[in-house]
This record gives structure tokens, C-alpha cells and sequence, in this order.
């Protein structure tokens, strides 16, 4: 029986270990994909939102870039300016999601999605709206 059981933990151990050390895959973190008109796109694992900048306080492209780097389990990756991505992990096992935050001149544009599975059961849009609110909150 304790043998099971320490099997059992080794093996969960591994498992979280291989999804926190798992490289990120690069290719996700400068990525800019449409729909590319204003409004909220889901997409699969999470969700694009399109903005135009006329409709967002001054600064709108720096100051989300502060909020998202408030947020928690949080960090900025890559060294590029734009786009600028995050990866922000789930506070038990450290599943990333990957943000990407860029403007063409007209639009704020942030894809955030899940790197493993199929459904992120919301969380990407939970954060995202919660970026959004504190940009225009002013908060």
C-alpha cells in the first residue's frame, strides 16, 4: 500500500514538474492572430478582444502592459516591445497561459489562450475583462 501511494506521488510530481519546466512553445509568444475587427472573439482555448485606441483612456497600450505584469503568477517573456506576451500559470499545477498584447495603429489587439488542453473553463476571458476594467477604470 505504500508503495502505491509513493508511486502515486512520484508520478503527480512528474507530471507537474514536466508541465512547469515544458519550454513554452515560441512560436505562441509573438503571434498576432485575427480576427483582427473590434469586439470580443472567442477562439479556441480562450479569447481575442480587438479594441480601437480611439475608445481607450491615453497610454492605453503601456498601462495594459503594467496591469498584466501586476497580475498575479504573472511574467513578462520574450525581450521584444511588441508584441508583447505574458504567460500567467494556474496557481496549483502551473498550467501557462500565454498573452499577447500588440496595437497596429488603430487597434489594441490581446489574444490570451490556454497552452495544454482544450477548454480554459473561462479563465482567459475572466482575466481579460478583468485588464480591461482596471484600464478603463483608470484603477
Amino acid at each position: 500500500m505504500l508503495k502505491s501511494i509513493l508511486i502515486a506521488v512520484l508520478l503527480i510530481g512528474l507530471a507537474q514538474a514536466a508541465i512547469r519546466f515544458t519550454p513554452l512553445p515560441r512560436h505562441r509568444l509573438s503571434a498576432q492572430p485575427g480576427p483582427f475587427e473590434p469586439g470580443v472573439h472567442p477562439v479556441p482555448g480562450g479569447l481575442k478582444v480587438v479594441r480601437p485606441l480611439s475608445e481607450l483612456p491615453e497610454g492605453a497600450f503601456a498601462r495594459l502592459l503594467d496591469i498584466a505584469a501586476e497580475t498575479a503568477r504573472t511574467e513578462r517573456v520574450g525581450t521584444g516591445v511588441e508584441p508583447a506576451a505574458f504567460v500567467t500559470r494556474s496557481r496549483l499545477w502551473g498550467f501557462p497561459d500565454i498573452a499577447v498584447i500588440w496595437q497596429d495603429g488603430e487597434n489594441l489587439h490581446l489574444h490570451s489562450h490556454l497552452v495544454y488542453g482544450r477548454s480554459d473553463l473561462g479563465m482567459n476571458a475572466a482575466r481579460v475583462a478583468r485588464w480591461f476594467e482596471r484600464l478603463e477604470g483608470g484603477q
